[in-house]
């Protein structure tokens, strides 16, 4: 149900051979989500018209409202991922404190594929860096 490549990934490569789900590739179900969540954690609230509350606020908003900043961005990526990944469920997100860069927030995003008979779990760490970008990386 939730295995096929994302519409963008079939637009950008409409002849791959193969099948058209990733059911039987983890590694690649793997890959497409994170794909689909570098794109959209990096989208901007309001900057879609179909969608307004589709991505994250940007730096300025989470840091206007004072303390809590921090919790916001946790509910932020965790509504995110709930509602614009069905390929995932189960969503845990806890912050993981980063030694090396004082700028740089550090989260660990873990969920269960939605569609594994087998309760496979994937774990993977967000960083937003000063300007607000969001790279996710497993």
């Amino acid at each position: 149900m939730f295995t096929e490549r994302t519409l963008f990934e079939r637009l950008s490569r409409p002849r791959t051979r193969g099948a058209r789900t990733l059911a039987d590739s983890t590694p690649e179900l793997v890959r497409s989500v994170l794909h689909n969540l570098q794109n959209i954690l990096n989208a901007r609230l309001g900057n879609a018209a179909a969608q307004p509350d589709l991505g994250m606020p940007s730096p300025a908003e989470i840091t206007r409202g004072g303390e809590g900043g921090v919790e916001r961005i946790i509910r932020g990526l965790r509504a995110c991922v709930e509602k614009y990944e069905p390929r995932l469920a189960g969503i845990d997100v806890v912050q993981i404190e980063a030694e090396q860069d004082l700028l740089t927030l550090r989260f660990q995003v873990t969920a269960r594929i939605a569609s594994s008979k087998d309760e496979t779990y994937i774990s993977f760490d967000t960083l937003v860096d000063p300007s607000g970008r969001i790279k996710v990386q497993d």
